[in-house]
């Protein structure tokens, strides 16, 4: 089995879903996790899970967000593990779903800012370090909707192709630097992103969220000769 060993990797939104799979596979790799959310029991427990199999775990509770709590969050990290080599920005969230002409636009901007923010806040505290270190892997995970439009989904949409355009300046900026930079936009996954009630595409045919680690965790054992820009993975029967 390739190894993760000696790497330290920050994971936001790693309470459950995504984020915590991601926290599980990169731990049972060898790598130290660390897990960011704003719920502190989900973290306790996906944390006391990668220790009872025998993996290291640490956790923050942290608004992505929130400028002061993520460098907070960042500067505890390093102060335990001594460096972070690994970044999946997995942190997100829809609150407006409905057409443009009917939206709430406080919900709009919360949601655009929720996704992007996060996304850039995070990166632009954990990048100095590995650019000093001369070595970093950051992992964004998008979505489907930042490439194919989906109606009703303009704000969450908007967010996530501004993260895949963030994802490609930032990978030719940092390239040369030893830093690699991927996005993989997933199509629909059986996580609580979805909520509940009317009109949610069948959940037996979703991606599972472990599914989707694994596939992040081969992106981080790629070759140090290649890199993989962004990926594509869609629910075996395509477009839900």
């Amino acid at each position: 089995m390739e190894t993760l060993a000696g790497q330290v990797a920050l994971i936001t939104g790693g309470g459950r879903g995504i984020g915590a799979e991601t926290g599980k596979q990169l731990a049972q790799r060898g790598a130290t996790v660390v897990l960011v959310a704003r719920t502190q029991a989900q973290l306790e427990a996906t944390a006391a899970q990668i220790r009872d199999s025998g993996g290291k775990a640490h956790w923050f509770a942290a608004d992505v967000s929130d400028e002061s709590a993520m460098r907070e969050a960042v500067q505890c990290t390093l102060g335990i593990t001594g460096n972070i080599d690994i970044l999946v920005n997995n942190a997100g969230f829809i609150q407006s779903v409905g057409l443009i002409k009917s939206s709430d636009p406080a919900a709009w901007w919360r949601t655009l800012e929720g996704n992007l923010k996060g996304l850039y806040l995070t990166t632009r505290l954990v990048l100095p370090p590995m650019l000093e270190q001369g070595r970093g892997q950051i992992v964004n995970v998008l979505s489907v909707a930042g490439a194919r439009a989906f109606a009703g989904l303009s704000a969450y949409s908007c967010a996530k192709a501004a993260g895949l355009m963030f994802t490609r300046v930032l990978a030719k900026e940092v390239r040369k630097h030893g830093v690699r930079v991927m996005a993989i936009l997933p199509g629909a996954v059986d996580t609580a992103i979805w909520g509940e009630g009317e009109g949610i595409p069948d959940r037996e045919k979703m991606i599972r969220p472990e599914t989707v680690a694994q596939i992040i965790t081969q992106m981080l054992l790629t070759p140090a000769d290649a890199a993989i820009d962004e990926l594509l993975v869609l629910p075996q029967e395509g477009i839900l």
